[in-house]
């Protein structure tokens, strides 16, 4: 019973053949059978393009990343992501030890050898007090790139707030290439790939658009809300 479980991957959705991939031997498999145990499954439809930005929401927890990491594994993604600096060295937590938002999380011995994984992994440490220019930047190295799948978290960080960051908006205008919303729905226990969207309106548009599509999406704390639309409930 215990060898059928194990060899028995959960529900995955197909990968096309343009999208960047990146076989993985051990974390592959292991990550497949992660989520089995876990029940999580991915579903909807993947489109098939070389060069996409995924933006996942909702995003409310730390864990959200290592679930995360655990879904691009296991469908042999080749990624790049944008991740705070801190996670990168030190272990999330739930308490709050550094005002910095730099410097969040627990340091540990280890620290030195999360960050050779991570960045061998495709991640870009983005300091988070001193991000001007960081979208400018990217679109120029993206811009010389043949192929590349680019995840976002447009909440920016775990707090609710009143609007998304605007980096996936310019990224995906600039370098002409759609975004893939992704549902992190924990109630469901799923990763729901959504339909690919192309922009065309501005950024205030193109935000309410995107705000429809995560209506109702539970995260591992919440169910995704803009603040701003909570305070005008109250």
């Amino acid at each position: 019973m215990l060898f059928k479980l194990l060899t028995t991957y959960t529900k995955m959705i197909s990968i096309p053949n343009k999208v960047p991939r990146k076989k993985r031997v051990f974390l592959g498999p292991l990550s497949r059978k992660i989520l089995k145990l876990s029940k999580w499954e991915i579903t909807g439809e993947f489109p098939n393009y070389k060069k996409i930005i995924l933006i996942g929401v909702p995003h409310t927890a730390n864990r959200d990343a290592w679930y995360a990491l655990l879904a691009i594994f296991a469908l042999d993604l080749k990624i790049n992501f944008f991740g705070a600096r801190w996670i990168f060295t030190r272990l999330p937590s739930p308490y709050t030890f550094s005002k910095d938002v730099d410097r969040l999380g627990i340091p540990w011995p280890l620290g030195w050898l999360q960050k050779i994984i991570l960045l061998k992994l495709g991640g870009i440490p983005v300091y988070r007090n001193k991000s001007k220019g960081l979208i400018k930047g990217a679109i120029e190295e993206f811009s010389k790139m043949e192929e590349y799948i680019l995840a976002i978290a447009p909440e920016a960080g775990t707090e609710q707030v009143k609007k998304f960051r605007s980096g996936f908006y310019y990224l995906s205008k600039e370098l002409d290439i759609p975004y893939l919303p992704i549902e992190l729905d924990f109630k469901n226990r799923r990763f729901h790939v959504q339909k690919e969207q192309f922009v065309s309106m501005s950024f205030e548009e193109e935000s309410k658009k995107i705000i429809s599509l995560f209506e109702g999406v539970e995260g591992a704390l919440r169910e995704f809300k803009m603040l701003e639309e909570m305070e005008q409930k109250d």
